[in-house]
């Protein structure tokens, strides 16, 4: 599995794209790892940094989005959001089995595939489709 940034996933809102560059580039690390040669406890410490991350700076990345959907009153503003909630919960499952059974390779592959699948998704079709009605908003201000 890889994952990397490619301008088709910019939503041209600078600050949205430069955060999801940051996302992408905190997945890819964890993606690039060496997971079945490294010691368990390099593996947990890795693992932890990814969901620390994720759990931090994807927050406030949401609250980034829902902030100018607020602003430049996005009619779509509630499936959006509902979107975040669900990424959101599934991360604490993940949290969940983190903590309970440290970073195996099922909770290794789990976050790899759930962060890259929502993310790419989410990106493409949601997060595309509020930049188009945010853009021409945002320049007029």
């Amino acid at each position: 599995m890889e994952i990397q940034w490619s301008d088709s996933l910019a939503t041209g809102v600078d600050k949205i794209d430069n955060q999801h560059k940051e996302i992408f580039a905190r997945i890819s690390s964890l993606i690039n790892l060496d997971i079945e040669n490294m010691e368990f406890e390099k593996r947990e410490v890795e693992l932890h940094k990814v969901l620390r991350f994720l759990g931090g700076y994807v927050i406030d990345h949401f609250k980034t989005e829902e902030e100018f959907m607020t602003r430049y009153h996005y009619p779509n503003y509630d499936d959006h959001k509902k979107e975040h909630m669900e990424f959101l919960k599934s991360y604490s499952a993940l949290v969940r089995m983190f903590e309970k059974d440290g970073a195996t390779d099922l909770i290794v592959t789990a976050t790899q595939n759930q962060a890259v699948d929502w993310l790419v998704k989410h990106i493409k079709d949601t997060d595309q489709k509020m930049a188009y009605y945010l853009k021409p908003k945002m320049q007029k201000t």
